[in-house]
């Protein structure tokens, strides 16, 4: 179960809120999409609520894991978050590179999701990584989402803000999500005697 952890309890609350605004936006995609008048407005609403869907799943995922304490039985949830969270960065490249404008920058942007969706499945499907290399892994995917955010603030001051900014903060608090289970899981490997 969950321990005392202030670090772990204020990064859930942060999930928890996220969870909600992602409701929200949900939402609003849904509104979006009753009122659309094109077939492309429809479809990029549709796309959007799929994305919000997979999001707040994933960040669902991300929490049970984290509130079981990491443990061997809750791998499960470990995986369905790591796998959702593959599934955000592919719909993040789709609807970036069809719905909005296309520049070099959102190009790079979605180079850097397909570099991250690949460490985060050899983070699912390779076993006895060690701590080292998983450790590793993960400071690059998190050097890759700053990347990102980086990138996405310099892009929308050439063609104008969008709420799509969200998303690459909902993709650092997921990287917090990994950060704890990486360090839970081999916390918990210890306890039990494994390496």
């Amino acid at each position: 179960m969950l321990k005392n952890n202030p670090v772990t309890k204020f990064h859930l609350i942060v999930m928890f809120i996220m969870m909600f605004g992602t409701i929200g936006g949900a939402v609003n995609f849904i509104i979006g999409a009753v009122s659309s008048d094109t077939s492309s407005a429809l479809f990029s609403n549709i796309t959007n609520i799929v994305l919000m869907a997979v999001i707040l799943s994933m960040l669902i995922m991300g929490a049970v894991y984290i509130i079981k304490g990491y443990s061997k039985q809750a791998a499960v949830f470990y995986k369905a978050f790591m796998f959702l969270h593959v599934g955000v960065c592919v719909l993040s490249i789709i609807i970036n590179l069809v719905f909005y404008t296309v520049t070099p920058l959102m190009i790079v942007i979605c180079i850097l999701y397909a570099i991250k969706a690949a460490d985060l499945l050899i983070l699912v499907f390779r076993k006895d990584l060690g701590s080292k290399k998983t450790w590793i892994l993960f400071y690059v995917i998190f050097g890759l989402d700053i990347a990102s955010l980086i990138l996405a603030l310099i892009n929308m001051l050439n063609v104008g803000f969008d709420f799509s900014f969200t998303g690459y903060i909902t993709a650092l608090i997921a990287d917090g999500t990994i950060g704890l289970s990486v360090k839970g899981k081999y916390e918990n490997k210890s306890a039990r005697g494994s390496k």
